[in-house]
């Protein structure tokens, strides 16, 4: 796992010298974890010749937001952007079939929208079921019930460690990335 820059709000206002310090040991330590998530990152994207589409610029820099989450370790983040950037990306891949009077004007969900791009045959069973673990996954990260506390968070990441040697944010970040990165290859 990425280390953390611990920042705290102090008295003592820091300068530009210990704010570059903290940011290189932090960088440094983080190098090589880095490396190999670039170089698993590259294998996974198209290749120079395949053709890269995106449903507006704001689909394209959250692809870039995801890409660089997936980077620097921020693996909510990744988990985040990638179900933004997905719903974006079916949503145009759906707007370039003909039109359908029956299609809500706006999904209510990514599992929605899954659900209407797989019934319209733009993506397979198997996308789909990505897609749908991706929209669990996002709702784990961001749930935020009123009553009580519910620690879905918490029962996830407890059954993902005794079914993985890693940690279960970075397999669920790795997951997102690659349901993202599919996706750029639908379209």
């Amino acid at each position: 796992m990425k280390m953390c820059l611990a920042i705290t709000n102090s008295e003592v206002t820091m300068n530009e010298d210990e704010a570059s310090r903290l940011i290189s040991t932090v960088d440094d330590d983080d190098h090589d974890n880095r490396v190999a998530r670039l170089v698993e990152m590259e294998g996974l994207l198209p290749t120079s010749s395949e053709l890269m589409e995106f449903a507006g610029q704001e689909a394209k820099w959250l692809f870039d937001d995801v890409k660089a989450t997936w980077l620097y370790g921020c693996f909510t983040s990744t988990v985040l952007t990638a179900h933004a950037f997905c719903l974006l990306q079916l949503a145009n891949a759906i707007r370039m079939l003909p039109d359908d009077p029956r299609l809500p004007d706006e999904p209510d969900s990514l599992e929605e929208l899954a659900s209407i791009a797989a019934a319209r045959e733009v993506i397979d069973i198997e996308l789909q079921a990505r897609v749908l673990a991706l929209h669990d996954r996002q709702r784990i990260y961001s749930a935020a019930p009123l009553h009580e506390h519910e620690f879905r968070l918490e029962r996830h990441l407890v059954e993902a460690q005794s079914m993985s040697d890693e940690h279960a944010l970075l397999v669920d970040a790795r997951q997102a990335l690659t349901t993202a990165i599919e996706l750029v290859r639908l379209v």
